[in-house]
């Protein structure tokens, strides 16, 4: 036990006792003491045994690193929680019976039919004996919590209404030492790595139920608390919105209110105000629901949709200063753009067809590092002619992406050239469409009308990859589309005539329009 474990013991209380129930032969092979405790009382006379080793295998103990953000959880629980129960605490017992020195356990009766047991610890002895006779089997967290508590506020009431709680004493007697050792690792284990997940969709049900006072239910649990909220914000979005959420909308709701509730959203925040916010979010997430859903409906009737989409609209985006510009409608377009980037995604990788998870926005992250691996590089599609004046419009193209990234420092743009390229041992055609498919956007310029340009344009059309197209005006009266006039013009033919492209006069006049372009398409983004 830690030092200031060992100094919480009352020098006025020299022994500590506890009262139970011996079970035999339980699960066919312990002998067990059950009854119920004051929490100070077994976190003073137990000790954790943490986990040493090698990282191969080998090593000694088994309890985990204390989490502390969940020991002060506890704590606020143990502060203030209308419910406070807890499920028992389960320790080992080291004695060799009644006559033990250190921590002995005998009948309080001797009359045969009676099960009763008195655990009786000697706390000199114990400290003596370096407080390796109880060891912490289930439990380490809700101890700790206690001990500090109790260490904190000395003097108050805290303890007054939940002095007992349930234990269950696990008698380990043997000559064995390492065999008792290998007893508490595996229940440890067992308890841990074998048990349903707390938080599942019928207690969620259960809790709803909760009639205390929204003051009382949220200082007991915030992300419970805005489940709740969200779950009567959206109930009634048409369309069949929350019918979709299938057997286990709760659950869904609950991983919503816990991407909402972490730091640097509304964690921290009061109930009134994380109210406010909620309101004004869920507004513009039904907003986003309704424009997404003709396009995308299997990505926003999915269980990703709310998290994803609160992720996203929750994300400091850095609005436009510019004059004019309505920020609350600004952020709705950049949260629109990132929402279809992902909806893609999601759908092209079979989203919908995913387990649920209890965390959705994992798929956001992936998505978002490979959206950023590929929003760096920009490929270029041109003609490869060898001419002075194509060579100038190359370099008009590097010319705008490099005084964009002089603006963009952290965001900067990676311009890709087949052509430039060299080593590669295999085909020029799927080099290109390896590049295209690794890239965030294309730049494709149509002078010479070159059918390899038109198939490149057409690769990332059908990936959902956007392009900007350029078109060199051979005569600067000529207005488009820009038929052949004895050779001297060209035109953009009726497959992407549809489509908006720059035209230019010359390579500077290029240069301007593309850079301008650049900071058009990408200014919503970052």
């Amino acid at each position: 036990m830690t030092q200031e474990g060992k100094g919480l013991v009352s020098k006025g209380k020299q022994k500590i006792r506890f009262e139970g129930l011996l079970q035999k032969n339980v699960l066919g092979t312990f002998n067990v003491i059950r009854g119920f405790a004051d929490l100070r009382d077994l976190a003073n006379v137990s000790v954790a045994i943490p986990y040493e080793g090698s990282g191969m295998g080998k090593g000694t103990g088994y309890q985990r690193t204390l989490d502390e953000q969940h020991v002060e959880d506890l704590k606020k629980f143990l502060r203030s929680g209308r419910y406070r129960f807890f499920p028992e605490i389960v320790l080992s017992l080291r004695s060799k019976g009644p006559d033990d020195p250190v921590v002995s356990y005998s009948k309080r009766r001797a009359a045969e039919s009676d099960n009763a047991y008195r655990i009786s610890v000697d706390v000199k002895a114990l400290r003596i004996a370096t407080f390796d006779r109880i060891h912490r089997i289930d439990g380490n967290h809700r101890l700790e919590a206690a001990r500090r508590l109790a260490e904190e506020q000395k003097r108050s009431a805290v303890f007054k209404d939940f002095e007992k709680a349930p234990f269950c004493f696990i008698v380990l007697d043997s000559e064995d030492s390492a065999s008792d050792e290998l007893h508490e690792a595996m229940l440890f284990n067992l308890i841990n790595s074998k048990a349903l997940p707390i938080l599942s969709e019928h207690s969620l049900c259960i809790l709803m139920r909760d009639n205390g006072s929204p003051g009382e239910r949220f200082n007991e649990d915030p992300c419970v608390y805005l489940t709740r909220w969200i779950r009567d914000k959206v109930i009634d979005w048409p369309q069949g919105f929350f019918e979709a959420m299938g057997t286990t909308p709760l659950s869904r709701l609950h991983s919503t209110a816990g991407v909402l509730l972490q730091p640097g959203r509304f964690g921290g925040k009061a109930k009134d105000e994380i109210e406010t916010e909620a309101r004004k979010l869920f507004d513009r997430i039904f907003e986003l629901a309704i424009r997404l859903r003709e396009d995308h409906e299997k990505f926003v009737l999915s269980p990703a949709f709310l998290p994803i989409a609160a992720e996203v609209y929750s994300h400091p985006w850095r609005i436009h200063k510019a004059a004019g510009v309505n920020p609350a409608r600004y952020r709705i377009t950049v949260v629109e753009r990132w929402l279809r980037d992902f909806a893609k995604w999601f759908e092209r990788i079979g989203g919908t067809e995913f387990p649920s998870i209890s965390d959705p926005t994992i798929l956001w992250r992936i998505f978002k590092k490979d959206f950023d691996q590929k929003a760096r590089s920009v490929f270029i599609a041109m003609s490869f002619r060898d001419d002075r004046n194509l060579e100038d419009i190359g370099k008009a193209i590097d010319e705008a992406i490099d005084k964009y990234n002089e603006n963009h420092p952290n965001a900067q743009l990676a311009p890709r050239r087949v052509d430039k390229q060299k080593g590669a041992s295999y085909e020029i055609p799927a080099r290109v469409f390896n590049e295209i498919d690794q890239s965030r956007l294309v730049i494709a310029d149509l002078t010479d009308e070159k059918p390899n340009v038109y198939c490149e344009v057409g690769y990332a059309k059908s990936k959902g990859i956007p392009f900007i197209l350029t078109f060199h005006k051979r005569n600067r009266t000529d207005e488009p589309p820009w038929d052949r006039k004895s050779g001297t013009g060209n035109k953009v033919h009726f497959d992407l005539a549809a489509y908006r492209y720059i035209p230019y006069d010359n390579p500077m006049n290029l240069r301007d329009k593309l850079k301008a372009e650049l900071e058009a398409l990408y200014d919503n983004e970052a």
